[in-house]
């Protein structure tokens, strides 16, 4: 019975929302228990569906945003791709695995797919909402360095540790690399942790470049920045090096890949002549792409009578892997084996390439869909910050970085825990940036066509 504590969230949320408004229940509420709260602790209502903290507390905010804004709402082709992608999805998992399961993953698909999509197209609305947003993330992050440093130290999360007792199901997984502890934080495994700090700290380097950290902040990030001052470090800077050492404490390699990767996309929006550099970073990425896959190519194939190193050996596990998965994927090419009941090869349990399970389990069209998802959105993001006034940082191409460095790191690892919502949260928010019409500048108080920022004088960037 202790597992219905996951509908204390609904609870909080519900009580927000009366007392307060939209905006303040998902900042104050939803955010923070979707960073703060693992996956892992949820229960199944009988009849009904599964449900964590984070789907118990999306359900009446969603209510709620149908309720006050459904006249908003606009359907475009991102809508439409979404729609596509989710009706793929259910309809593959009923022909696989009926009607029931495939209601389940349904509801799962409603919180974790279109619920995140639809708060950041409908709830981060204005540039204010654009600050508010990335400030609580970068907060929460700042509150869980200590707890990645507890975890690396005594090898099991705080979080974990204090809720586990009201979840008899769950059990604790651990990673070790080099020796240590790779940290997953309360994000399941440390690879997926690494993706979530990558989009932390784009976000983090978006407000830097407005000048954010330079002001007076309020609330916990008010604490921290005064607590800052005993370091004769920005604050900004601060930040970054904290984030920069959780990246470094999940050992993961796809995400930092990824993370240069996406860094190289990102600042064509920071310079001068944005369409050349744009031109040069796509050679760079495309020629960095092609070396990468023959310097991996000759390091996972060993020589006459060497042994592959215990790091070349992980790497080898994913193509060879994916040699052995092949046939299952092209016994049911069109419709997948569903959700949980692909089958396994002993040994080899995890699928670690995201697009690849997605093939498996629903279908080659699933995967097929995502990817032009994610290309649509890469796409029109930088199309979107090309179109920025020259001297403004335009937050279009920290978003195509963040989409990037995601499609980079879902290739060595499954899409699960909180990354998913994650990303169709900020593929609902960068709708919404690029949907605005007339907004009013937080900064200047002057209203503009574009979303733009204020101005401040150049100080220097760091990636």
């Amino acid at each position: 019975m202790t597992e219905y504590s996951v509908f204390i969230a609904m609870l909080i949320a519900v009580v927000v929302l009366v007392k307060r408004d939209l905006e303040t229940a998902f900042l104050r509420v939803w955010i923070p228990v979707f960073v703060l709260l693992p996956f892992m602790f949820w229960i199944h209502v009988p009849l009904a569906a599964d449900y964590n903290f984070m789907s118990a507390a999306i359900f009446p905010i969603i209510y709620v945003l149908l309720k006050n804004k459904f006249r908003e709402f606009h359907f475009g082709r991102m809508e439409a791709l979404l729609l596509l992608y989710l009706s793929i999805r259910v309809v593959a998992d009923f022909l696989s695995r009926g009607y029931s399961d495939a209601q389940h993953y349904a509801h799962f698909m409603v919180s974790s797919v279109i619920g995140p999509f639809l708060l950041g197209r409908y709830i981060i609305n204005s540039r204010r909402m654009d600050f508010e947003t990335s400030r609580t993330f970068v907060l929460l992050f700042l509150i869980l360095f200590p707890m990645f440093l507890y975890e690396a130290k005594f090898w099991v999360n705080p979080i974990y540790k204090i809720l586990s007792p009201l979840f008899p199901h769950v059990t604790s997984g651990l990673s070790i690399r080099y020796g240590l502890a790779r940290t997953a934080g309360n994000f399941e495994h440390p690879i997926l942790a690494c993706i979530m700090i990558i989009v932390v700290y784009r976000l983090h380097r978006w407000l830097s470049w407005q000048g954010i950290w330079e002001q007076t902040q309020t609330g916990w990030l008010g604490w921290f920045q005064k607590q800052s001052r005993r370091f004769p470090i920005a604050f900004q800077h601060q930040i970054s090096i904290a984030l920069i050492v959780m990246a470094l404490m999940t050992i993961s390699r796809g995400p930092w890949i990824g993370a240069f990767t996406g860094a190289i996309l990102t600042m064509v929006g920071n310079a001068k002549d944005r369409k050349k550099w744009l031109i040069i970073a796509l050679l760079v990425l495309l020629i960095g792409g092609v070396a990468g896959q023959l310097a991996l190519d000759a390091y996972i194939t060993p020589r006459e009578g060497e042994i592959l190193s215990g790091e070349a050996q992980t790497m080898l596990y994913r193509k060879v892997m994916i040699d052995q998965y092949r046939g299952f994927l092209m016994e049911k090419l069109w419709t997948g084996w569903g959700l949980t009941t692909v089958p396994k090869i002993q040994g080899m349990e995890s699928v670690d390439n995201a697009f690849f399970l997605m093939a498996l389990q629903h279908g080659i069209l699933a995967p097929t869909l995502f990817i032009i998802i994610f290309l649509y959105a890469i796409i029109s993001q930088v199309k979107f910050g090309l179109q920025a006034a020259p001297g403004e940082t335009p937050i279009g191409f920290t978003f195509s970085g963040i989409y990037l460095m995601c499609f980079v790191s879902f290739f060595t690892v499954y899409m699960g825990s909180q990354t998913e919502p994650m990303l169709f949260l900020l593929l609902g928010w960068g709708e919404s940036i690029k949907n605005r019409g007339v907004d009013v500048n937080l900064m200047t108080g002057n209203s503009t066509s574009k979303p733009g920022v204020g101005k401040f004088a150049f100080r220097h960037v760091l990636y």
